[in-house]
């Protein structure tokens, strides 16, 4: 049963994307397997645009253009005595596969892939793209760039979900607070201002901020993460810096703007100060650490369309369609850049992406195939219904 589980067409894809190593910026190898499996599965098309995504694309006359959306690019392996399994192996064991990358999320590309052939096969009306981006895991790139290029009118993205429809999740502002202070001995501390006494009011008064709402998403979040002080290196001195970052969980409607005033809101002296975070971005210079909220209507036309389609796929699987939110960022807000809706529906557990037993289940991967393929034939009107059928073992 493992031979034959490791073998299955489907695991076998997923297991070479694994293989290929492939951190934000240095997708090359991924995206070559991916672009590999276009051409073996009759893809139309099969590139790699201006910033490195490799895009499949099928074409079945006139109608809507649907596109299967998820990311080549994943976060370090980190410490590889530490995984149950070698994190570039692609092992199946206990009836999943195992990797860095196997649900975050190289395990949804290879399904999307068989469930584009699937579509084809049945049948359908208009364009199918399989697009891998890059760099996901720092900024979003990838996305951006088709977001702003490609023209498609709907988006299904693969991040891991536990098969669940998705509809959304809040956005992400990294913000720093710098705190006055002025150095002293500390044997003297009287004479000097301790910058973190300033910053232990500040996070007890964020404690009790009062955060907006909203119905699906839940509430906004303030956390703060991260403090450090200078002089660093001295344990006697009284320090005359200090920095606070807090990790705001932002929701519709709420500008980058609206969360520095209600953080500003908490200070209780006006030298401190409150700004977005920034970091190095994948190409160089600064890059605010902003990540946009997304929330599409629960009632929106393709949410209504896509849940029999999702529900009959699951069910021949044995499972229930159930819908929910992502609670952390995904690339979804780009994919939307031009008011195109976006589903959220993948396999995988949230709660093992960016760990050491990051796996997905194979049933997972098998269902997510049919359910793919099940939303691209009904979304693009395919002749003979809404489920793709194909031939045990491919």
């Amino acid at each position: 049963m493992f031979d034959r589980e490791a073998q299955h067409p489907l695991v076998k894809l997923a297991a070479d994307l694994i293989r290929a190593p492939s951190p934000s910026g240095s997708e090359g190898p991924a995206a070559a397997v991916l672009l590999a499996a276009f051409e073996e599965h009759g893809f139309d098309e099969a590139y790699r645009d201006e910033v490195g995504n490799a895009v499949g694309v099928m074409r079945r006359g006139p109608g809507p253009t649907l596109m299967l959306n998820g990311h080549l690019d994943t976060v370090p392996v980190g410490d590889a005595t530490l995984w149950p399994h070698p994190p570039l192996g692609g092992v199946v064991d206990g009836g999943r596969l195992w990797g860095r990358g196997a649900c975050d999320m190289k395990g949804a590309l290879a399904a999307m892939v068989f469930a584009a052939a699937d579509a084809a096969a049945v049948g359908f009306a208009g364009t199918l793209v399989v697009a891998g981006v890059v760099q996901e895991e720092v900024g979003g790139l990838g996305a951006r760039h088709l977001g702003e290029s490609l023209a498609y009118d709907a988006a299904v993205l693969g991040e891991p979900s536990k098969l669940r429809l998705m509809l959304g999740h809040r956005g992400c502002v990294v913000v720093e607070v710098d705190f006055p202070g002025a150095i002293a001995h500390a044997a003297r501390a009287s004479l000097g201002e301790n910058a973190l006494e300033h910053a232990a009011r500040y996070v007890t008064a964020l404690g009790g901020l009062e955060l907006p709402v909203d119905p699906v998403l839940g509430s906004a979040g303030a956390t703060a993460t991260r403090l450090v002080s200078a002089p660093a290196d001295a344990t006697n001195v009284v320090p005359g810096s200090a920095r606070l970052t807090v990790d705001y969980r932002s929701l519709p409607g709420e500008s980058v703007e609206d969360v520095l005033t209600r953080l500003r809101g908490v200070r209780h002296d006006d030298r401190i100060v409150v700004r977005v975070a920034e970091r190095e971005a994948a190409g160089g210079g600064p890059s605010s650490r902003v990540a946009a909220p997304y929330l599409l209507a629960p009632d929106h036309a393709v949410v209504r369309a896509a849940r029999p389609a999702l529900a009959a796929a699951l069910a021949r699987h044995g499972r229930d369609l159930d819908e929910g939110v992502w609670w952390f960022c995904t690339d979804a807000p780009h994919l939307a850049r031009r008011g195109a809706p976006v589903l959220g529906f993948g396999p995988g557990e949230e709660e093992l992406a960016h760990t050491t037993k990051e796996s997905v289940a194979l049933e997972d991967l098998h269902a997510a195939r049919d359910a793919y393929a099940a939303v691209a034939v009904d979304y693009l009107r395919g002749p003979r219904g809404t489920g793709a059928r194909r031939e045990e073992g491919s």
